[in-house]
């Protein structure tokens, strides 16, 4: 069962009391899944009926707008850059970096490596020279845009069928930023439903600004379906042959010495 908690402030301050709690940036696809969850009832839920920063980003990259979510978001790492740089202007990635590498680059570099997948599996999505549009709410599926925030042409359908059947809204509006010929980065805000007629994809960042104070993001307790649990195998360190004699010696009596060496060297396929 996942547990959602409101964090308020503008998107730094958000974060730092999301960090404290020890819980993970709730993403649009769990949003979603969440809202459905209300039915007819989506009056008395909060995070039916407010709207919330969600951990996906629309940068622009080249003069193409790149979505981005989870660890790609540049937004997240540089928080309080970003909040300080939007109060006043743009977000801009010039000596920005991501993963130790320029933003830019990086978000350049796995767009490509991704283009091949289908949009609901890249990490970063280029959507070209997107603008905003409406989107009818029976044809969600078809938006790549509402796909790559859903992470499932199935989920995306099904939100909107949602939004149409129990909400009675029609169409929704994807909002996008204005190209301007200079990298920089905006946060995703998903609006409440039925707020100016509709439930609305915010990626252009004049609606709740990073650096709105009264702004609002969701932690989540407990995994996405699926998660796996297992250990990375690069979080477990085998130790090489060398060390395990090393460490051994004190343990192993002298008369067994020369059997227990032996019997290690074969293990590790030497003679």
């Amino acid at each position: 069962m996942k547990i959602f908690q409101r964090y308020r402030g503008n998107f730094a301050t958000a974060l730092q009391k999301l960090a404290k709690a020890k819980q993970t940036f709730a993403t649009p696809a769990q949003a979603m899944d969440e809202r459905k969850k209300y039915g007819s009832n989506w009056s008395d839920a909060s995070i039916c009926t407010e709207g919330a920063w969600y951990n996906a980003s629309f940068n622009e990259v080249g003069s193409r707008i790149l979505a981005t979510r989870g660890e790609f978001n540049p937004l997240i790492d540089n928080s309080e850059q970003a909040v300080k740089s939007m109060r006043t202007g743009e977000f801009y990635l010039e000596d920005v970096l991501l993963n130790g590498k320029p933003a830019s680059q990086v978000l350049a570099e796995i767009a490509e490596q991704d283009a091949k997948k289908p949009v609901y599996r890249r990490r970063v999505a280029d959507l070209g020279q997107i603008k905003s549009h409406d989107v009818p709410t029976d044809c969600f599926a078809d938006d790549d845009t509402i796909v790559f925030l859903a992470e499932s042409k199935k989920r995306a359908s099904d939100y909107g069928l949602f939004l149409r059947n129990s909400a009675e809204i029609p169409h929704s509006r994807v909002y996008m930023q204005d190209i301007i010929g200079k990298d920089k980065s905006r946060g995703f805000w998903l609006s409440g439903l039925g707020v100016g007629g509709g439930s609305d994809f915010i990626g252009y960042g004049s609606c709740r600004g990073v650096g709105d104070d009264d702004g609002s993001l969701f932690g989540v307790y407990g995994g996405a379906e699926g998660a796996s649990k297992k250990i990375s195998a690069r979080a477990i360190k085998i130790p090489n042959l060398s060390e395990l004699l090393k460490y051994s010696k004190p343990f192993v009596p002298q008369a067994a010495r020369k059997d227990f060496e032996r019997g290690l060297r074969e293990k590790f396929g030497k003679q």
